[in-house]
């Protein structure tokens, strides 16, 4: 079967499903709570072809804001919506402690055939699905050509090579450097450590924690980094930020590996750079590796708590998996589908990027999704691990000390932490 009959089929099973499914239903209200803006279009359109399902979108608040609201409403065991937004690091905690619902149990079977094995397994948790992929990461490098043509070195495809055009470039223009350190931002070292294999945590039946942020892998990553740093070759910058997209926008930062959403901030916050930016793969460790990561990326959740949780599922379902929903968040949103039938669909996968000089970069994207590592896990309680990276592994990047060292100091403040929560914790 061609990838097109593929992509036909599958549409053509989704849209069955979708259309069974809307029949069933009784009228109907459910609470939405997401932090998207202007997801209400992807509302009124699946409200216009399920007419006895209302809903209801609140916004209260991003991420953590959100979440601590989600888990006051479950400890009062009421007054929490009936489905969620909320990004694939923070699911593992709220399924391990009972939260979320099960949606292959309320109508949602269907998950499992519609979505990238690779993005059903950020949901995928102790043998349930408790939510339905969004949008995701795969990781890539975004670059700025300009930049490398004036120091005349080639895109780096080995990490080597990257520091190499590191050097390079500084020596081109003392103002010029290859990235940039974020000693507040965990995002690199989660997609290093997730490139490299390198199974910083592993949680098992539960509660029994194993942390190894001391192992050869995880040495090889914060080297490399302490290296770099220490040379000078990498500038100290708050992502996000004003300054930051000023250094993005003046060429000073050369590249930005990241997943693959980076193009929709650069294309939002940077229009006059239109041109200037290509997209690479994430430079490997070694030449001929595929290896890639992953960072960012949500899913919509249902709660357990929710009565009218098959109405739930079946928002998230369409919102996230039928054609017309898909093309919605894509084209209003600027999210990342994931569904198969979207990839395999040579007028999204081949599209001609304008902002990146033409490149049909979706084709990087799919290549990075389908070699992304396998086997990553989050903890329970990512989110304080996330926190107390910038009291550990941040105050070795802007003292221009060992980042292993770092890790030493982040990965005993975790296990300080896990223990007092109940865990069972043993480090390596």
């Amino acid at each position: 079967m061609t990838r097109i009959l593929k992509g036909l089929a599958a549409s053509v099973a989704a849209a069955a499903f979708f259309v069974t499914s809307a029949l069933a239903q009784e009228p109907v209200e459910i609470t939405f709570w997401t932090w998207l803006p202007n997801i209400q279009t992807s509302v009124d359109k699946f409200e216009a072809s399920h007419p006895n399902i209302k809903v209801k979108v609140e916004n209260v608040g991003v991420g953590t804001d959100e979440y601590t609201k989600i888990q006051n409403a479950v400890d009062a065991g009421s007054g929490g919506p009936d489905v969620a937004h909320m990004t694939y690091d923070a699911i593992p905690n709220f399924a391990l402690t009972g939260a979320l619902a099960d949606v292959t149990q309320f109508g949602g079977a269907a998950v499992k055939e519609l979505f990238l094995p690779g993005v059903l397994g950020l949901v995928e948790i102790n043998g349930g699905v408790y939510g339905v992929p969004q949008d995701f990461g795969p990781g890539v490098m975004y670059y700025r050509k300009d930049v490398f043509d004036e120091a005349g070195v080639a895109v780096p495809k080995t990490w080597a090579e990257y520091a190499a055009a590191a050097e390079a470039i500084k020596a081109e223009n003392p103002d010029h450097y290859i990235t940039y350190l974020d000693p507040s931002l965990v995002d690199a070292a989660y997609m290093g450590l997730w490139q490299l294999s390198a199974e910083p945590w592993s949680i098992a039946d539960g509660t029994n924690v194993t942390l190894n942020l001391q192992s050869e892998k995880a040495k090889q990553w914060a080297d490399y980094w302490t290296d770099l740093n220490a040379k000078g070759l990498t500038i100290e910058s708050v992502q996000g930020s004003d300054e930051w997209f000023k250094q993005l926008g003046a060429g000073q930062i050369a590249t930005w590996v990241v997943g693959a959403w980076g193009l929709q901030a650069l294309t939002g916050v940077l229009p006059d750079n239109k041109g200037l930016w290509r997209v690479a793969p994430q430079p490997v460790w070694n030449e001929g590796d595929v290896g890639t990561s992953q960072f960012g990326g949500s899913g919509t959740v249902v709660l357990a708590q929710s009565a009218k949780k098959e109405a739930a599922v079946e928002f998230a379902l369409w919102m996230n998996g039928s054609p017309e929903g898909v093309a919605t968040l894509k084209d209003d949103q600027g999210l990342l589908p994931t569904t198969k039938a979207a990839w395999e669909d040579p007028a999204f996968i081949d599209e001609e990027i304008e902002y990146l000089g033409g490149q049909q970069a979706r084709q990087i994207f799919a290549e990075s999704a389908k070699n992304s590592v396998v086997g990553w896990t989050w903890l329970p309680f990512q989110p304080y691990v996330s926190s107390v990276y910038r009291d550990t592994v941040g105050q070795a990047i802007s003292g221009k000390t060992s980042v292993f060292d770092g890790f030493k100091a982040w990965q005993d403040r975790i296990a300080q932490y896990a223990g007092e929560q109940g865990f069972t914790v043993s480090t390596k």
